[in-house]
């Protein structure tokens, strides 16, 4: 499957989260409803993905990522405000330290469903 296939799918789940939950609800909620649904499509995720931030052999931190799909995808959920410069730098680090290819930074607190694209 082409990574362009996998942000399909994952628009494609997200999108049945929205229509079916409508809005009003916290991230934690949206976040186990698009796993349930990446279940039912059979689609492989990894949800609440540790990762540690090096520096020079040293770890510098370490971060949950929502979910990491087909280990070529990470996915970061939001509930409210607009996607924001804020969320596209902390996806680009974390593309960076994964050196995975593309974020999506979805938001189901709108009430047209807002996805971010992010490449590394």
């Amino acid at each position: 499957m082409s990574l362009k296939e996998l942000q399909e799918q994952i628009l494609e789940a997200a999108l049945e989260v929205h229509k079916n939950m409508g809005l009003g609800f916290q991230e934690a909620a949206y976040s186990q409803a698009l796993a349930y649904e990446f279940d039912l499509r059979k689609t492989e995720y990894e949800r609440k993905k540790n990762i540690k931030l090096s520096y020079k052999g040293s770890v510098a931190g370490e971060y949950d990522l929502e979910f990491v799909v087909k280990n070529s995808i990470i996915v970061m959920i939001k509930a409210g405000e607009p996607v924001n410069e804020s969320d596209e730098t902390k996806m680009k680090s974390f593309l960076k330290a994964t050196k995975l290819p593309l974020g999506m930074v979805i938001n189901f607190g709108k009430e047209s469903l807002e996805v971010k694209n992010v490449h590394r």
